[in-house]
């Protein structure tokens, strides 16, 4: 009984350090994994998502009137992703609730960024 035992650890040992193995390599194969923000997913994202309302590139033609533009936005006073990313989460009326995940967020806010006019 206890050679069975013995046989049965040993095999979850070995299939544990097989499964982390395959797993190892499937993450070098796949690349680095990063959580930074990526602004050209973010313009992506903007021109889907809020181009019926606000100017989102300079290319862009129509807009609602009153509703400030991202350069506009962007280079709102002590402007910054945070404070973007929140206003995007828990927006003012008439801005509408914009299902989006926490990486696309992240992405949006960041591609606003990159609109700040040069100090």
């Amino acid at each position: 009984m206890i050679a069975s035992n013995t046989r049965h650890a040993a095999a979850r040992i070995a299939l544990s350090v097989l499964w982390l193995a395959l797993l190892g390599a499937g993450a070098s194969i796949a690349g680095p994994v990063t959580s930074l923000p990526d602004p050209e997913r973010g313009k992506e994202l903007a021109q889907r998502l809020c181009s019926n309302c606000h100017l989102v590139t300079g290319e862009q033609e129509h807009a609602v009137a009153d509703v400030p533009s991202f350069h506009e936005i962007a280079n709102m006073e002590g402007q910054t992703a945070g404070a973007i990313m929140g206003k995007i989460v828990i927006p003012k009326h008439p801005m509408p609730v914009i299902p989006i995940t926490k990486s696309e967020l992240n992405d949006l806010a960041a591609y606003i960024m990159t609109l700040k006019d040069p100090q």
